[in-house]
């Protein structure tokens, strides 16, 4: 379990000596040298025990230190941040573990408000994470100079659900990629509400799983648009997208998959033709299954004795837990206007 815990002023030295040995990496992309005693310089390192404007995490995966952060609300862009990332990593033994994100993501769901997230464009890695990471709050980017960016973005004090999960199914090896979704759970004016039925015989395994209706998100496309997109080819459906329910970052290890899976509610506007695609016909059998919330969520329960069908229900019944409150206060609300 990765979790982060405060750094308390007895942790002085190892918050130290941990971010000297970061500096010593960061080199690769800064000129900076080290002093005479062999240290690299870092004049706010006493701050972050004296002013409280600044924060400072050990990020641990159970008892083991993999990591740390150090937060601040120090500006690159003549801005007012309420956080700025000044440090962050995961410990090169430990990077081949999705920790990165798991932890920026935490870091992010703990300090809402405006954010500032500086990186060097040479460093490949933290381009991505901070990239992926800031991505469902649409930032701007900023160029500091050749080689520098700066994100800045609004995370609002409730963007919804956040989960972090793993694979317990299949053994983790590595991830080569990662898929960003769009996914809704779809409901009609009478509270029924809309999922997709696929039939797989393939690397899971052969089974008939439940799944909310939704799909990779194309190149350049807005995540709302993407799940209307999706509505439309799998379910026929045009909608009406209410609110965002949360965002679920989980692991296919079988195929090395990082899912980044961003939920939405929906209303059901109307229903025409499906636009399957061949796979969704000839591979999956995708079909349509109109059901009450609690006979979506003893579906769900029921593919647990399989092990993909494990994953999607450890995904899908919080989100459709947090959905049903929703579509209720919806439904309310529709009835008193």
């Amino acid at each position: 379990m990765l979790r982060l815990q405060a750094v308390q002023d007895k942790d002085r030295d190892l918050l130290w000596n941990i971010n000297q040995k970061y500096l010593v990496e960061m080199t690769d992309f800064y000129a900076d040298r080290m002093d005479q005693e062999g240290n690299y310089h870092y004049g706010h390192f006493e701050d972050y025990f004296t002013d409280p404007k600044r924060e400072a995490y050990f990020i641990y995966h159970d008892s083991v230190l993999v990591g740390f952060a150090m937060l601040c609300p120090y500006s690159n862009i003549g801005q007012k941040p309420d956080y700025s990332m000044a440090e962050f990593t995961i410990f090169p033994s430990f990077r081949r573990n999705h920790f990165a994100f798991d932890a920026a993501a935490m870091i992010l769901d703990r300090h809402p408000g405006k954010w500032e997230i500086k990186y060097n464009e040479k460093n490949h890695g933290a381009k991505k994470l901070w990239h992926m990471v800031s991505a469902p709050y649409k930032p701007a980017l900023y160029h500091l100079n050749e080689s520098e960016r700066v994100l800045s973005f609004v995370l609002p004090e409730d963007s919804g659900m956040q989960l972090e999960l793993s694979d317990h199914e299949w053994p983790f090896e590595y991830t080569d990629h990662e898929r960003t979704i769009a996914r809704a759970v779809v409901f009609d004016e009478e509270g029924w509400l809309y999922f997709v039925r696929a039939e797989r015989d393939d690397e899971f395994g052969k089974c008939t799983l439940i799944e909310t209706s939704g799909g990779g998100v194309e190149t350049g496309e807005d995540l709302q648009a993407a799940v209307r997109r999706e509505l439309r080819e799998e379910l026929g459906a045009e909608v009406e997208v209410i609110e965002k329910i949360g965002f679920v970052s989980d692991y296919y290890n079988l195929i090395h998959r990082h899912n980044l899976n961003h939920y939405y509610l929906c209303r059901v506007r109307s229903f025409g033709q499906k636009k399957l695609t061949e796979d969704e016909r000839e591979d999956f059998h995708l079909s349509t299954l109109k059901l009450s919330c609690q006979e979506a969520e003893v579906l769900y329960e029921k593919q647990k004795t399989n092990r993909l069908g494990r994953l999607i229900s450890n995904r899908e019944l919080p989100i459709l837990r947090k959905a049903k409150e929703l579509i209720e206060n919806a439904i309310r609300d529709a009835d008193t206007h």
